[in-house]
């Protein structure tokens, strides 16, 4: 009887390390992923190119580093597995070259870190940054679970085609969403009739800047989600400035905080500027390691529901 599993191999760049590139943004605690603190191993499922949702679980084996091993619990066909590969080396950045990065920042590169996580899909990606804005960290991972449970298949991320489907009353009531019902169901149709082309955004050659007035134009993107998801396409020449950012750059810096932190920008912007083009990076790094200060462990150790610990709402004090 065949079997009813795939196992699939990726390789991946020397001195790639598993749990540094998951464990290196928040979205990896969002649902549907779950990163095993013990296995370090990575669960999530993944969109085939059938539609189908399939559980994928990756690790990299201790006695090859140089590739990921991907448990698959359907038996895929050539073109799922190349999908579901695709959808790997996108969170796991395995295509991106920090070559440049590291050079400019040692410290970082003796910690690997660099490929910042994020998701399989642009679409999810914009989603996510839209739940992160104006709400505590407790809140975003309570959003994100309640989309894959209420409206994603098997637990699965929804994909555009389910989310426009459903109404933003239906939405928000179901997955307390708030305000935002109606940007993700606006942007799900958009996607979904083909009005907005996320492809155009994943495509190389367009300049930073390009990238972010087009992002803008999204219904619901305001500057702080654009130059997120800015970072998340690989541009990192723009730092995602919020309260967060205030906290973090007045606490290491010992910059008295304004009545108005926007006057704060311009000095933050050229603080990072020494890290050009990799600013976001430099900023993130700082951020990053001040969380794992704060939460007495590393982010490989860090478990879902302990998310809130380690946020601007328990920080802003620090």
């Amino acid at each position: 009887m065949p079997s009813q599993t795939s196992n699939l191999t990726l390789p991946v760049p020397r001195g790639f390390d598993l749990q540094a590139a998951v464990c290196s943004y928040g979205f990896f605690i969002l649902a549907p992923n779950r990163w095993d603190t013990d296995a370090r191993t990575f669960t999530r499922p993944l969109q085939s190119k059938r539609g189908r949702a399939v559980r994928v679980t990756i690790s990299q084996p201790k006695t090859n580093r140089r590739t990921l091993r991907l448990v698959c619990d359907k038996r895929l066909d050539p073109a799922e597995r190349s999908a579901i590969k695709a959808q790997a080396r996108r969170m796991l950045r395995i295509d991106e070259d920090f070559s440049d990065w590291f050079k400019l920042h040692p410290i970082a590169r003796r910690k690997k870190f660099g490929r910042l996580f994020c998701s399989p899909t642009l679409f999810e990606d914009i989603v996510k940054t839209i739940t992160g804005c104006n709400v505590t960290w407790s809140n975003t991972v309570r959003m994100n679970r309640f989309l894959c449970e209420k409206v994603g298949t098997r637990g699965a991320f929804p994909t555009p085609k389910q989310l426009a489907a459903i109404t933003p009353a239906k939405l928000k009531a179901d997955c307390r969403v708030g305000y935002r019902a109606e940007r993700i169901i606006r942007l799900a149709r958009d996607v979904e009739s083909g009005q907005l082309d996320l492809a155009w955004f994943e495509q190389p050659g367009h300049l930073a800047d390009e990238v972010y007035n087009a992002l803008l134009k999204i219904y619901g993107l305001g500057p702080f989600a654009a130059s997120n998801v800015c970072q998340l396409l690989g541009h990192y020449d723009r730092i995602a400035i919020d309260t967060e950012t205030y906290r973090h750059f007045c606490k290491t810096y010992g910059v008295k905080r304004p009545k108005d932190p926007s006057k704060l920008h311009p000095r933050i912007e050229k603080h990072y500027a020494q890290y050009a083009p990799y600013q976001f990076l430099a900023y993130w790094f700082e951020l990053w390691c001040g969380y794992e200060a704060a939460n007495g462990k590393p982010a490989p150790q860090w478990l879902a529901e302990e998310a809130g610990d380690f946020t601007a709402a328990k920080l802003k004090g620090g």
